[in-house]
């Protein structure tokens, strides 16, 4: 198996549209829905091939159920690109989906099941190298110690329209993302102190947590060589798609896809929808993420005024 790529990135930083259009690379494989409802089943991965039949191409992929048209809700039957929590957390535990794991690196066991794992889901889909995508902390400490030359791709977003957007999703709040801390062990004291100082808010605990993965990621990269390491920022890409998704396909070792720029010419101009934050957050909400975010934002390229 060739080095495996990662997208990585705080919730709701825009990675939806990017990630499925690199996972329709002709080289790529990656976990689908159905391994997603099935995890033990990593033979479900040869329906994967359906979305490949010649001539038809990415027009068999599946769509995701935020699509509403009626083509969409027909494909979404079909495989799609998934973040597949349900398979990390089968092979690697739930730490990985709720835990910081900071400084922590995978057991033999679980570099040897999830390795078996993807190498067998990359014989049934016939692909080359393997591609996902997970939000929340970066894991660059743990994935690395299981694929030391894996290449990290980290979407970065303002921290306004992150923390406006995760405000207003059901999954957020289901999850009482709104009142306590969404990871554990490692939100640092600091942070804490933040969130207290602004009377707990729910804008603030979440602009907090923008801090802490942004901060981690910075640090964890410094594990890898530079090459293995692509930055880029929603707004960026938003504006200039094509050139961006040439880019990373660059960066990390292929060839431009036809396909995959299909498929972003599919949303017809990408908007910037940044622009949410000053309906949905409160002027005293905007005031709190910026006053929070604004030293590490502010040396991502977000400046405020």
């Amino acid at each position: 198996m060739s080095e495996p790529i990662f997208m990585i990135g705080m919730p709701r930083s825009g990675t939806s549209a990017l990630s499925e259009a690199i996972s329709l690379h002709e080289k790529l494989g990656w976990f689908s829905n159905y391994l997603n409802k099935y995890p033990t089943l990593p033979i479900l991965s040869l329906l994967d091939r359906v979305t490949t039949i010649p001539g038809f191409g990415w027009n068999l992929r599946g769509k995701k159920k935020q699509e509403k048209s009626l083509t969409s809700r027909v494909r979404r039957y079909l495989p799609y690109s998934s973040e597949a929590n349900n398979v990390w957390e089968t092979y690697c535990g739930d730490k990985f989906l709720w835990d910081y794991l900071i400084s922590t690196e995978a057991s033999p066991a679980e570099k040897a099941k999830i390795k078996k794992y993807i190498n067998f889901v990359l014989v049934c889909q016939g692909k080359d190298r393997f591609f996902t995508k997970f939000t929340g902390p970066p894991k660059i400490y743990y994935l690395s110690s299981i694929f030391p030359k894996a290449f990290f791709i980290h979407v970065l977003r303002d921290p306004r329209g992150v923390v406006s957007s995760l405000l207003n999703v059901k999954f957020w709040k289901k999850g009482r993302g709104d009142i306590e801390p969404w990871w554990k062990n490692g939100l640092k004291k600091e942070y804490l102190h933040l969130w207290e100082t602004h009377k707990m808010a729910p804008a603030a605990l979440a602009a907090v947590q923008w801090n802490m993965i942004t901060e981690l990621t910075w640090q964890e990269k410094s594990l890898l060589n530079p090459k293995q390491f692509v930055e880029i920022r929603y707004e960026d890409f938003v504006q200039h798609p094509h050139e961006i998704l040439s880019e990373i396909l660059s960066q990390v070792g292929l060839e431009d896809s036809h396909i995959a720029h299909k498929y972003l010419n599919s949303f017809g101009s990408l908007k910037n929808m940044n622009f949410k934050y000053k309906r949905l957050l409160t002027k005293e909400e905007i005031k709190i993420v910026e006053e929070i975010t604004n030293p590490i934002a502010s040396k991502a390229g977000y400046h405020f005024s």
